[in-house]
């Protein structure tokens, strides 16, 4: 069976429950910007994933917010690695919910690959950071993408970038102009 298109067209969540319901086996194959990763369905059910260092849920979360890219499903690509437990229901209301929240992030962080930076602070008062901040504050060096963040402290993209929005939101950071 073959069946691909557009994730600007077909979010993947619809996508795999269309596939799923149908008791399918095999990958869907998502290629976004040169980086690819897989869904692995058996009997319909979703059993692994896997997109750079990430594998299992964080890993179907991430390929599942993405809404550029084309995808595919291949009956013949198999697995028999099993990282995912949850049903086919739980993961796909996350990933919605998720989407939705991309939605909101998205009017502060346009893009994954932009590079935060420190903004101005007039010095007076303290600041005082979560753990998650704390963990991300120590990695921005006004180089680095939140991609390349979220790699660091393997993290997926999403969940470094609502730290990022809480900071963004808090005034402490900013993200750099595009070519800064």
């Amino acid at each position: 069976m073959a069946f691909q298109g557009s994730l600007k067209e077909l979010p993947l969540p619809d996508v795999i429950q269309l596939i799923a319901v149908s008791g399918k086996s095999g990958a869907f194959l998502i290629e976004d910007h040169g980086e690819s990763g897989k869904i692995y369905l058996r009997d319909g059910h979703i059993v692994h994933a896997e997109v750079g260092d990430l594998e299992g849920e964080r890993a179907v979360y991430e390929l599942a917010t993405r809404t550029e890219g084309d995808f595919r499903f291949d009956a013949t690509q198999t697995t028999s690695v099993e990282t995912i437990d949850k049903s086919n229901a739980t993961l796909l209301m996350e990933a919605a919910r998720r989407i939705d929240e991309w939605r909101v992030l998205a009017k502060k962080i346009p893009s994954t690959d932009r590079v935060p930076v420190f903004a101005p602070h007039s010095g007076k008062g303290s600041v005082s950071f979560s753990p998650p901040e704390w963990r991300v504050v120590q990695k921005i060096d006004e180089r680095r993408s939140i991609d390349d963040i979220a790699e660091i402290l393997d993290e997926s993209s999403f969940e470094t970038a609502k730290v990022i929005y809480d900071l963004i939101t808090s005034g402490l950071v900013r993200l750099a102009e595009d070519g800064a």
